[in-house]
């Protein structure tokens, strides 16, 4: 399992995106996971202008104080204890890798995996902390393919950073991808189950096998071009386009008010871009592996959009469903509903959360 610790257990989760900052603190009552508090903040109040960049070359945020003052803030309204924490990596900041080496012992990996790398990671071995694990083949027996995530040492240190200046102790880092499969992936599901992540700056597809990550792929289509495409269609400020974009989705025309019935119109070329790219993504997989994928689920907090859980179906042929990550957590009945519109973007946090029980 993927993890970059740093001491020792934590029941809190910190996923800290690129427009919100979410939170979710978890305890365990017998054999009940019980939601202690969940919060979020918007990362617009928090940081000046978003960064962009290549990975390892640019801070995710104007401040890492800025982003541990708001971590503190939401901790203290929300009532948190738990001062150990489990923090997300985001997918644009990670390098997942996959491929095969000739059959060794579990000792001489890491050195075979120093060398196949190079090719795929556009930074020095020096400025980046590796991880991998087996998902296919026997220990010295057959030869095994294996998944690589490399993180930018700056990266992992931004992120202690953060950690300090929130008055938290990092337990461990981890990639989104794999804090998302904890709370959506079923490992008895024999079903070939790619989870895709929509967020805000960049979209996500990683497909599982019996609860093992075999490929995951990021893309630059997700919830900010979208937002950023309907203000200039209509003319209006990006919050208002953000407003409109998730009241009306992909709902057709004919369902819509005036002067919102070019909504579906002006979102569905970027939806479609986002679909090619998955099914580019499946076709590698089949080509690869010599199988299908047999479900879907999204996530993320775009995966809500209206309508588009039935765009994809239409396009995809294929079981779909939206997360909620909530299913494995004990908790008030009066929060259901809202827990269940929220459920989505509160997935990573939950994951991680889950990691430090």
């Amino acid at each position: 399992m993927f993890g970059f610790k740093f001491g020792a257990k934590s029941f809190l989760g910190v996923d800290i995106g690129t427009s919100s900052i979410k939170i979710v603190e978890l305890s365990k009552n017998g054999n009940k996971i019980v939601l202690d508090n969940y919060a979020e903040v918007k990362t617009a109040l928090t940081r000046r202008k978003r960064e962009g960049g290549a990975i390892g070359k640019k801070k995710l945020f104007f401040s890492d104080k800025d982003i541990a003052d708001a971590i503190k803030f939401i901790s203290k309204e929300a009532g948190v204890q738990a001062k150990e924490a489990n923090f997300s990596i985001p997918d644009f900041s990670s390098f997942f890798t996959s491929f095969t080496i000739p059959a060794m012992s579990k000792e001489e990996i890491p050195e075979a995996i120093k060398y196949e790398v190079r090719p795929y990671v556009p930074l020095p071995l020096n400025e980046i902390t590796l991880d991998w694990t087996i998902t296919s083949g026997q220990l010295a027996k057959t030869p095994l393919q294996v998944l690589v995530v490399a993180i930018p040492n700056e990266v992992i240190s931004q992120y202690r950073e953060i950690a300090h200046f929130s008055g938290l102790k990092l337990r461990i880092l981890e990639p989104e991808a794999f804090a998302l499969a904890r709370t959506v992936v079923d490992k008895e599901d024999k079903k070939i189950t790619a989870l895709i992540d929509i967020g805000a700056r960049s979209t996500t597809c990683s497909i599982f096998e019996k609860g093992i990550m075999k490929i995951s792929h990021s893309f630059n289509v997700a919830g900010n071009q979208l937002t950023d495409r309907l203000a200039q269609s209509l003319n209006i400020r990006y919050n208002e386009a953000e407003k409109i974009k998730r009241k009306y989705g992909l709902t057709l025309s004919e369902k819509v008010e005036d002067p919102y019935k070019t909504v579906r119109t002006v979102l569905i070329p970027l939806v479609d871009t986002m679909l090619e790219e998955v099914k580019k993504i499946f076709r590698n997989f089949y080509q690869s592996e010599g199988k299908e994928v047999e479900k879907i689920v999204l996530c993320g907090g775009l995966s809500s959009l209206p309508d588009l859980k039935e765009y994809f179906f239409a396009e995809l042929k294929k079981e779909i469903q939206i997360c909620n990550p909530f299913l494995k957590v004990s908790y008030p009945p009066v929060l259901k509903e809202t827990l269940e519109k929220q459920g989505p973007s509160y997935a990573v946090a939950i994951g991680l959360a889950l990691k430090g029980i």
